[in-house]
């Protein structure tokens, strides 16, 4: 994967306009499991493939994307729920990063986070999906209405899970119900496996058994690495040097795609939407 070489990297135009973006939603029903990471790491490959990304931090009240990044955003989410509704403008609030993709921060303050609804949310996500080819977001902890409200609009949900903690289990697996309950399709989840083969007496087999469905995709543990990332305020993804976890998210999202460097083409549904 081509790395950039500099610490500025091109705004990309969208590759095809008039068809809406996809929305990719990371989620989780149980804190530490990496979702955050996941979900910057994704946009900065999308990013290098040349999509117009945008990364949405819908922790109204925690998120995490900014601090990750090392930036200190001039308007955020509360900004955008503070305009006329009849002209709101996701694009007036929109932070600029230097690797290539965009971030809506989320609000600044705890209350601010706090009085904000799910008519909103959804009003941003769609002129979201009229910018951009894939907007990303990055959810709270948990069902709300507004996490409700979230999945309506979600194309594919990524799950991430640790088998190093024996309650992440069970709120996963309370999570898989509840999607069934919600008859959120199932076809559109993705479990991920992150911290892949951390030192935990926890089979993933049985696990796997437990949730009653296999782990899509498997990402390795290195703490080390992530902390260094988070340091550099540098996604792992757009690092140099060679990291078996940097390779995986990319792994991931080729598969999801459908992209296949051999051929050069794009075979999945997703990939289709801008042949």
């Amino acid at each position: 994967m081509v790395k950039y070489m500099n610490n500025q990297s091109p705004r990309i135009k969208r590759k095809n306009e008039g068809i809406k973006g996809s929305v990719f939603t990371f989620f989780s029903t149980a804190s530490a499991v990496g979702k955050t990471v996941l979900a910057v790491n994704y946009a900065a490959d999308l990013a290098e493939r040349g999509y117009k990304v945008c990364l949405a931090d819908l922790d109204l009240q925690f998120g995490d994307v900014c601090n990750y990044l090392g930036i200190t955003p001039e308007k955020t989410l509360f900004d955008y729920y503070e305009q006329e509704d009849n002209q709101r403008d996701t694009s007036t609030c929109i932070t600029e990063i230097k690797f290539g993709f965009d971030v809506l921060a989320a609000p600044l303050e705890v209350d601010e986070g706090f009085i904000m609804d799910a008519e909103t949310i959804v009003q941003a996500i769609n002129q979201l999906r009229d910018d951009y080819d894939y907007v990303l977001l990055d959810t709270t902890t948990g069902f709300t209405g507004i996490t409700l409200a979230i999945l309506e609009q979600t194309d594919v949900l990524y799950l991430p899970c640790v088998v190093d903690f024996i309650p992440s289990i069970k709120d996963l697996k309370i999570g898989l119900e509840t999607l069934h309950k919600l008859q959120f399709d199932y076809q559109r989840v993705r479990l991920i496996l992150n911290r892949n083969k951390a030192e935990t007496q926890i089979s993933t087999k049985d696990v796997e058994a437990l949730l009653g469905r296999p782990f899509q995709y498997f990402i390795s543990n290195d703490y080390q690495g992530i902390m260094q990332s988070i340091k550099e305020a540098k996604p792992v993804v757009l690092t140099e040097s060679k990291n078996k976890l940097a390779d995986e998210i990319s792994d991931m999202v080729s598969e999801e795609l459908g992209e296949k460097e051999e051929s050069g083409g794009l075979t999945g549904w997703l990939g289709s939407l801008f042949k």
